[in-house]
């Protein structure tokens, strides 16, 4: 009979989502896999968003592997810092440097019909191959950058916040921020004291509410680590109140108003210019778009070297933003807030699956897939945080758990039963998602206001619809029934080609 160690696995990323993978297959006995990294260290996100102020918006206690609490945490919402260093403890603890390959980017994946083999190509054409590809990217790595007249002409600093640079002095400058979306309410804050002038780019203004962070006391984090079950009790009770608010966005949207009020009295708490005020409120229902939390945000906008734009940028010239109201602003920097591809991001992956289908024509703009997991006509391919595994409410770590629980199910029903490829069936998926679409239909997330949720078409394949609880209990196992299944397994025992 076959063992796991028969079978090779290969894993792209080393954020919560590659890593997850990897602590998982070596606990249930998968020990033959790799992790490809494209950096020279590990973390994904947390380690390449390291902008001022950079932090999480979800509790830590919850925005943590459920299997390996960390009762040391210094904040309520950890800083970037914090949630990288977790990510190096997780590595190590688990022992999973051996697995890792870094300065590896893929640059193509193929699939082998014959074979049912995985091969992986890097920018150094070195070639890897597996019986089973697992994308752990993740959504959140491929900077959205803004298409406009002149800015690659300008003639000062410029760069995306997931890039920031550091040796580049921000004292006494005019800086010209674009976008208002969860980094920059973060490090907009940490900027405005030290710029000559910041003209903050807004096309939609979104709803800031306090954020309710504080740090931990010692006394706290003793307890953590001496009764485990205080904090374990202490994760429940977050999770289940986040749970609670789907009720509001997808049932009862009325509930959302008590949001909107305590929005708007953040508002006015710390801005009195009326005309400002006006352009800082929101347009649109709470939840249409991410929830962002702030405590510093709103006085810093109300600050007198801070200039909130709303009448859009018509061109950038060598040192200067005009922007439609007819008015130039000189400027010595521009800092990109202005998001990542989410919902169009498989257009820049180059993999090719079964009769060199290739994955960007597949999902086109209107990306689809079986649990955000699998693709059909991709044969011994999961993808982590997929499309509609995305949440509005809740902590992605919870469903990258959830689908981790899914691939490695798969893999035993692979070993058990000698699986050369399994494959979702085309019907399974395509139904699947006909019921997702109509599960968010009336939901918050398609009442009109455009957000990186949606497509050009305002389709939604970002959001899960429904109790992450409800993700959770349908990934629990893989039925085979829903896959077509050859049998037969060619082992790749080697990963390396020369």
């Amino acid at each position: 009979m076959a063992t796991n160690n028969d079978i090779s696995i290969l894993i792209t990323g080393t954020g919560f989502s590659g890593i997850c993978v990897g602590i998982q297959l070596k606990k249930a006995g998968f020990h033959n896999f790799k992790i490809v990294e494209k950096a020279n260290d590990v973390g994904g996100t947390w380690r390449d968003n390291h902008y001022p102020g950079a932090a999480c918006d979800v509790k830590s206690n919850l925005y943590s592997f459920s299997f390996e609490p960390n009762p040391n945490w210094t904040r309520e919402y950890s800083p970037q810092a914090e949630i990288l260093e977790y990510i190096i403890y997780c590595v190590k603890k688990y022992e999973l440097e051996q697995h890792i390959l870094f300065n590896w980017e893929v640059k193509s994946a193929t699939y082998d019909d014959e074979t049912g083999i995985w091969e992986l190509t890097n920018q150094r054409k070195e070639k890897l191959r597996a019986n089973v590809a697992v994308v752990g990217n993740g959504p959140l790595h491929i900077p959205s950058l803004p298409d406009i007249e002149g800015i690659h002409d300008f003639g000062g600093e410029i760069f995306h916040s997931s890039n920031w640079n550091h040796k580049y002095d921000l004292n006494d400058k005019n800086v010209c921020v674009i976008g208002t979306g969860a980094s920059s309410i973060q490090f907009v804050p940490e900027i405005q004291p030290k710029v000559k002038n910041l003209y903050l780019m807004q096309r939609t203004a979104p709803w800031v509410l306090p954020k309710p962070d504080g740090p931990f006391s010692t006394r706290q984090n003793v307890m953590f680590e001496k009764i485990p079950f205080v904090q374990r009790m202490n994760r429940e009770f977050i999770y289940y109140l986040n749970e609670a608010q789907l009720v509001g966005m997808k049932y009862e949207k009325r509930i959302l108003k008590l949001g909107e009020m305590l929005g708007k009295y953040h508002i006015n708490k710390y801005i009195k210019d009326e005309a400002l005020r006006k352009k800082l409120t929101p347009n649109f229902s709470l939840g249409c778009k991410r929830v962002l939390l702030s405590n510093n945000y709103y006085p810093a906008l109300a600050q007198n070297n801070v200039d909130v734009v709303t009448d859009g940028i018509k061109k950038f010239t060598k040192t200067s933003v005009l922007t439609n109201d007819g008015k130039s602003r000189k400027i010595d920097a521009i800092i990109l807030g202005t998001g990542f591809h989410v919902a169009d991001s498989f257009k820049f992956y180059n993999v090719k699956g079964k009769n060199g289908a290739a994955l960007k024509d597949v999902l086109g703009d209107s990306p689809e897939a079986y649990y955000g997991t699998s693709i059909h006509q991709f044969p011994n391919l999961f993808l982590m945080l997929g499309p509609n595994t995305g949440l509005g409410h809740n902590s992605m770590i919870y469903m990258i758990e959830s689908q981790v629980n899914y691939i490695v199910d798969a893999l035993h029903q692979m070993v058990r039963h000698n699986i050369k490829s399994i494959e979702v069936r085309k019907e399974v998926q395509d139904a699947f998602n006909v019921e997702i679409q109509k599960k968010l239909e009336g939901t918050i997330w398609l009442s009109g206001c455009k957000s990186w949720y949606l497509n050009e078409d305002g389709k939604n394949h970002t959001v899960w619809p429904g109790f992450t609880l409800e993700f959770r209990n349908q990934t629990k196992h893989i039925h085979l029934k829903d896959y077509i299944i050859e049998k037969e397994r060619v082992v790749a025992t080697e990963f390396e080609i020369a």
